[in-house]
């Protein structure tokens, strides 16, 4: 295993430096989209361990995600999380505001944002996991999730200023 940045594993693969890359995310992957041509000759693959399948669920990226994918691929889906960890108490509200942003920012991240925040829910409970009593309180005051200025994409983005204020970066 060489760990890479995956535009240089991606160079690696296309120069048969390197058998394959792992790159976990959502489809589409800009990468895979916009310097991967059918030329490449590379493929996705499948993964069937029964080990990594019996932990995660299974996702099938269609056929076409990409112009020289041609078949469907079935693979693992991984969840993504935000995960605070707030361990002397001092940034309850911090923590609450930006939970409250981007929960008041899901219709703009829905039409904005990359098309995987389509498929967030804010309210599946997770096993095993606790949702901070600030992100409680927070959450009950948001209007509704469709209620965030909107923006036209290239426009500005008023979830991640709304986030930056709150973390002190403006």
């Amino acid at each position: 295993m060489v760990p890479l940045d995956a535009g240089e594993a991606l160079a690696h693969v296309k120069a048969g430096q390197i058998d394959a890359l792992v790159y976990v995310a959502g489809y589409p992957v800009r990468f895979l989209k916009d310097d991967v041509t059918a030329a490449d000759g590379l493929a996705l693959i499948p993964i069937s361990s029964k080990s990594i399948l019996e932990a995660y669920a299974t996702v099938e990226i269609p056929a076409n995600v990409y112009e020289w994918q041609s078949t469907p691929v079935t693979t693992a889906a991984v969840k993504a999380l935000l995960v605070s960890y707030d361990f002397r108490g001092r940034h309850c509200d911090s923590v609450g505001r930006f939970a409250q942003e981007v929960a008041r920012g899901m219709g703009w991240l829905t039409k904005n944002g990359h098309p995987r925040w389509k498929l967030v829910d804010l309210d599946v409970p997770l096993s095993g996991w606790e949702q901070y009593d600030c992100v409680q309180k927070y959450l009950g005051k948001y209007s509704s999730p469709g209620s965030s200025p909107s923006a036209s994409p290239g426009e500005r983005n008023p979830v991640a200023e709304a986030i930056k204020g709150i973390l002190g970066n403006n």
